[in-house]
């Protein structure tokens, strides 16, 4: 063949060697601890979500003190968490992001009712001194047991000064010329226990009186009759004799420190009437009249 000539054309699968891909084959090996390992984080994340409590939202018009990580506290018991806070788009509230423990979700219902504890002091009320030396805290009142479910409060600007009412309290009312330093949450007291509250007062209709209405526990109900009467208490009374010097006689501890109203019963059956029921109506003396306070009637008043 001359140089001239030209050369036969090399064919192309003898030029490029042909590539032969193989599969390969996964091991199933390392099936096994992937599966376990997803199931051990299954079960991670289901106990890290067992373990969550709600989470609700608390409108504060002023929180402070109250910062991520402060408690929240019902009967001494922490039973939730502040998460976060946050100012709304007004700046006039502040939204308080807060976590229930799980076995406190019963809490979040309607009718609860949130505060922040402040130290407070005054004729009517002592509360809230271990907020003095100690950290803010957010304290609550429950609504009902069986009320709906919510996540979202608006809190009470102040503590309630008296328990939600008992729809089985025996509610009654006391006339008197003054109100005095009586006000709502003021014990009412039988041989210096607390048995009731006052509940609310309001000028009587015709403006020359006041009307103290007061709530008398269900267990305690039976104490009082036709013929009780009631009697303003609270505060110390001196006596001074020529022979016998200065006496001093104080109330409790509570009566010293806030206004109340005793009552007493008499002890003969026929004297002091059928017991009464709720929407009657009592005068409420100054002082008590020394009879009233030698009255010790047998009552039974214990629990069914």
């Amino acid at each position: 063949m001359s140089e001239n000539e030209p050369k036969p054309a090399t064919s192309t699968s003898d030029a490029i060697p042909t590539a032969v891909v193989k599969r390969r084959r996964v091991s199933t090996f390392w099936i096994v601890p992937v599966l376990a390992l997803g199931v051990v984080g299954y079960l991670l994340w289901s106990q890290v979500m067992r373990d969550r409590g709600p989470m609700i939202t608390i409108v504060f018009s002023d929180a402070a003190g109250i910062e991520p990580g402060s408690e929240i506290i019902h009967r001494g018991v922490t039973v939730g968490v502040v998460r976060d806070l946050s100012l709304s788009g007004d700046l006039q509230t502040v939204s308080v992001h807060a976590e229930l423990r799980p076995d406190a979700e019963g809490l979040a219902v309607e009718g609860t009712g949130f505060w922040v504890v402040r130290p407070e002091v005054s004729l009517q009320r002592i509360a809230g001194l271990d907020t003095l030396v100690g950290p803010r805290y957010i304290a609550l009142q429950p609504g009902d047991a069986g009320g709906n479910p919510i996540r979202s409060f608006v809190a009470l600007d102040d503590p309630p000064r008296v328990a939600p009412a008992d729809s089985d309290a025996l509610r009654l009312t006391l006339r008197s010329q003054r109100l005095g330093n009586l006000s709502t949450g003021s014990p009412v007291l039988y041989r210096e226990v607390q048995v009731g509250v006052v509940r609310s007062s309001h000028l009587s209709n015709d403006a020359t009186g006041v009307v103290v209405t007061v709530d008398i526990e269900p267990r305690y109900a039976a104490l009082v009759h036709e013929n009780t009467r009631f009697w303003r208490s609270g505060g110390v009374g001196f006596d001074f004799g020529l022979f016998s010097g200065l006496s001093v006689e104080a109330d409790s501890l509570d009566a010293l420190l806030q206004a109340s109203i005793a009552f007493a019963t008499p002890e003969s059956e026929k004297k002091r009437g059928e017991r009464v029921s709720t929407g009657h109506a009592f005068d409420l003396a100054d002082s008590a009249d020394e009879d009233w306070l030698k009255w010790s009637p047998v009552i039974d008043v214990s629990m069914p």
